[in-house]
Formats: C-alpha cells, sequence, structure tokens
C-alpha cells in the first residue's frame, strides 16, 4: 500500500496535534467549508503494526442533510517517540467519499479489526488525493 508523501504526513500531524486527547475537532477557515477530523477506530491490525482510524472530510448542509466534499478516511500507524519524528509514521488513505456525486470508493478493506485487502490502483488514486487535499488545508489556514 502506499502512503502520503511527507509533506502531507506533516500536515496530518499537525491535525493529530491539534486533536490531542480529543476523539473529535471542528476547524474553520474563513471562506470555506468547516474541516472536521475524528478518530473513529482504534487497535487496526496491519503488517506495519497496530493503527487508528482517522476521518478527515469537509461539509456542508443541503436538504436537511449534511454533505461531506470530500470525507477521507486513514489508517494510521504512529510510532513517534516525539511529534516531530515523521519517519516512525505511516499514513494511509483507506476510503474516499463525496456525497454530492454518490462517490464511495473503500480503497482497502478492514474486517474484524484487521486490514485483510486493498484495491491497488484505488488507494494509489486517494493518495495522490490526499496529499494535494491536505497541502490546500495548510495553505486555506486552517492551522494557523
Amino acid at each position: 500500500m502506499k502512503k502520503i508523501n511527507q509533506q502531507a504526513t506533516k500536515i496530518f500531524c499537525q491535525l493529530l496535534k491539534r486533536m490531542g486527547d480529543k476523539e473529535y475537532i471542528k476547524l474553520a477557515s474563513e471562506g470555506y467549508m468547516p474541516l472536521s477530523v475524528e478518530r473513529i477506530q482504534e487497535g487496526i491490525g496491519t503488517p506495519w503494526g497496530t493503527a487508528k482510524l482517522y476521518s478527515v472530510s469537509h461539509s456542508y448542509e443541503q436538504n436537511g442533510d449534511l454533505m461531506r466534499d470530500p470525507e477521507m478516511v486513514f489508517i494510521v500507524c504512529d510510532g513517534r517517540a516525539n511529534e516531530k519524528d515523521y519517519d516512525r509514521i505511516a499514513i494511509y488513505p483507506q476510503m474516499y467519499q463525496q456525497d454530492n456525486l454518490g462517490l464511495y470508493e473503500e480503497s482497502a478493506r478492514i474486517e474484524n479489526n484487521q486490514l485483510t485487502t486493498f484495491i491497488r490502483t484505488w488507494q494509489q488514486g486517494h493518495c495522490h488525493f490526499a496529499n494535494m487535499w491536505l497541502k490546500n488545508i495548510w495553505q486555506q489556514g486552517f492551522l494557523q
């Protein structure tokens, strides 16, 4: 499986730092949809160690429904001794969802808290998008 690049990893780590011990945060930046980050599952077995799942999403309301634009779920294997030990954290996109397009792609399957299989082309595409999106999140001021 492909993990996000180092620049995106550093940005994702800033999101994790902003979360602290919380399970959920919502960030705002003027002119942009809110950004939500949520720890959704722990204890996921992977070939790289035990991982946690995090959801990152922009959202808006349409006809009373919350629309994800987009949402991505990431598998995070965090073995860092300190917060800047970026070589000891691996972040893999697992799911991409875009509600207004009716798009849901699970590129890595997790069954019984175990990573079982993945679809290489989807997962690589999700990784490419995540690298760009996380850079945009930083440029749009969500971490200021």
